[in-house]
């Protein structure tokens, strides 16, 4: 097929219409060499970063880091001629009034939560609340536009989208490795950038996973957790109990066929105290319980003791586990 190159720059521009778009996804689906340009081309778009394309010094920029990625020196000609049909483009954009006001309201906002740190959470603009843990990022622009609200993560985050009244604009979460759409919904999704891979637990609503092309692969059901390993490019699928899954961004700590030797562990660990228990016997013992990170030690010590026919005594930074007798 004959195919007009300058439909990537106008993607990159955020400035295609849909019509074009199937002709570029068409396109990108003919050979594997397509869907690497199309995928780097996607990359940058995603990236928060075509606002720069205004100037010319970051297009050459940008193509330099597209180069280091795409071997062949036919697809580096060809990324070139895109890039300059998108400095073109852009620069022509901003310079209008509406390209001022599209770039105003996608200029981006990052969060970053350092590791170790408590969870932190963001109200978006349309009212969407995430909750994210130490460790994570989160790209999201001031305002949405009535085309498209999205955001890009890495880590893990705790999604509460709110349905868009105003307008028919889909919810997108961006990774380096795929994208989940959204439908009005809660859900999980963690980044693991070491080995590559997205887990996405949904707990209500609906939620679609999305290729790097935008190419649907799969719903999601409530109750199910989604894997996806980049290095694999494989989709696994499994049920699990939502309310042990995402207690996180709760704060709280759920422990499911748990033994107390495990559970004390811990909270030796985040009470900064030394926990000893009577016997083996009774530190192999078995818990099912969900305890609030916000609770003091003695009130969890006196749910433990509810649950199970132990006692304690705390003497400073000591505790004292013993069974129970009648």
């Amino acid at each position: 097929m004959t195919f007009d190159y300058g439909l990537l720059a106008k993607y990159l521009a955020g400035d295609i219409s849909s019509d074009e778009m199937e002709e570029v996804i068409d396109w990108s689906n003919l050979s594997s060499e397509n869907k690497k340009i199309f995928s780097e081309v996607m990359r940058l778009h995603v990236s928060w970063d075509t606002i720069r394309y205004k100037d010319t010094a970051f297009v050459d920029q940008a193509l330099m880091e597209v180069n280091k990625k795409i071997d062949g020196l036919s697809r580096k000609r060809l990324l070139h001629k895109v890039m300059q049909y998108a400095a073109v483009l852009l620069f022509l954009f901003f310079s209008s009034y509406g390209g001022y006001k599209y770039f105003k309201s996608e200029t981006p906002i990052s969060i970053v939560v350092k590791p170790g740190i408590d969870i932190k959470k963001v109200v978006l603009a349309d009212g969407t609340s995430v909750w994210l843990k130490g460790g994570s990022t989160l790209k999201y622009p001031k305002s949405f536009s009535n085309e498209s609200r999205q955001v890009s993560l890495q880590g893990e985050a705790f999604f509460e989208v709110t349905k868009n009244m105003k307008t028919q604009a889909l919810f997108n979460v961006f990774t380096d490795y795929n994208t989940i759409q959204v439908r009005g919904t809660s859900f999980d999704v963690k980044v693991d950038e070491k080995n590559k891979t997205v887990e996405t637990i949904l707990v209500s609503g609906r939620i679609e996973m999305l290729d790097m092309e935008r190419n649907k692969v799969m719903d999601v059901s409530p109750g199910e957790k989604v894997t996806y390993s980049y290095n694999e490019n494989e989709y696994t699928t499994e049920a699990v109990d939502i309310n042990i899954q995402t207690a996180w961004w709760l704060r709280q700590f759920v422990f499911e066929n748990t033994t107390l030797r495990e559970i004390v562990n811990k909270l030796s660990v985040k009470f900064n105290v030394n926990i000893n228990i009577e016997s083996s016997a009774l530190a192999q013992r078995k818990f099912r319980c969900v305890i609030n990170e916000d609770e003091e030690l003695v009130d969890i010590l006196n749910l433990l003791e509810y649950l199970a026919p132990i006692r304690y005594k705390v003497e400073g930074k000591e505790v004292f586990i013993y069974e129970r007798t009648k």
